[in-house]
């Protein structure tokens, strides 16, 4: 297994494979699929978005993003994070391939680039609270820039009329790691039990 992780903001030359494989997956199953359509557009608004390829072959996508939506002391990590072979016919072989591509692999360069660009904290955030669970063995299993899973949920969405955006899917499951200390992350936040009402 060889892996390469590679910002395709600074190597132009690899946006074909990703665009390319984005439109093969018009059509997928996956419950997010939709964040993928007209990705061109998207893709220049990040700081860096990564592949991950194994033995050449691309297996998994993710950003670094702001873009204004966010106050720019933060920056958002692993966006639109996707897994090529997430429907591997082997669960098993998928879940411990996949838990790495962003947990070890995708994630320390999203970190380090941030801390460059000068942010104060990086975030990655999972929707719906039928994911906690799911987050929180993402963070218990990364051990480099180890982020702290946040107690409530926080809004990641685009202010609409200066207004928070109340859908459910923009409540979410932050894990943030910061920079420097006593940093209280900006975004507006929620309860859980509130969320549940």
């Amino acid at each position: 297994m060889s892996i390469k992780v590679i910002d395709i903001i600074q190597k132009v030359e690899y946006q074909d494979m990703l665009l390319d494989a984005f439109k093969n997956i018009e059509s997928d199953p996956h419950h997010n699929t939709q964040n993928y359509k007209n990705f061109s557009e998207r893709l220049p608004s990040y700081d860096a978005f990564h592949i991950v390829l194994n033995d050449g072959v691309l297996v998994a996508c993710s950003g670094l993003y702001n873009n204004g939506i966010y106050p720019n002391s933060i920056v958002r990590a692993l966006d639109r994070t996707y897994y090529f072979n997430w429907r591997s016919s082997n669960p098993w072989e998928r879940k411990s391939v996949n838990s790495r591509y962003a947990t070890e692999f995708m994630w320390p360069k999203q970190v380090e680039l941030a801390k460059s660009l000068g942010y104060k904290c990086i975030f990655f955030s999972m929707q719906t609270l039928a994911t906690r669970r799911v987050m929180k063995r993402a963070v218990d299993y990364m051990t480099k820039y180890k982020p702290i899973l946040l107690p409530k949920l926080y809004n990641t969405c685009r202010l609409v009329n200066n207004c928070v955006n109340q859908d459910k899917v923009c409540w979410q499951n932050i894990a943030m790691y910061n920079f420097t200390t006593d940093f209280e992350f900006p975004l507006t936040s929620l309860e859980i039990f509130n969320y549940e009402k």
